[in-house]
């Protein structure tokens, strides 16, 4: 399958950015999910910072992004 995108430079610069990125953000979201669950299983955070922690990692799993 192929796609094309077309975009009108310079007004659909954000849109543009986005498909362009949009790659290194998933990455960057999956990363920040690893890093989350390693801290959560091997490490020792507070009860305070296992909760934000928690929270981000369901945030995270109930976006629209797939990280799998």
């Amino acid at each position: 399958m192929k796609a094309t995108l077309t975009f009108s430079l310079p007004d659909e610069e954000a849109e543009y950015r986005a498909a362009v990125e949009g790659m290194a953000a998933r990455n960057l979201l999956w990363q920040i999910d690893q890093e989350c669950r390693s801290t959560l299983k091997h490490g020792d955070p507070s009860e305070e910072t296992r909760a934000a922690l928690e929270s981000l990692r369901r945030l995270i799993a109930e976006s629209d992004v797939r990280l799998d």
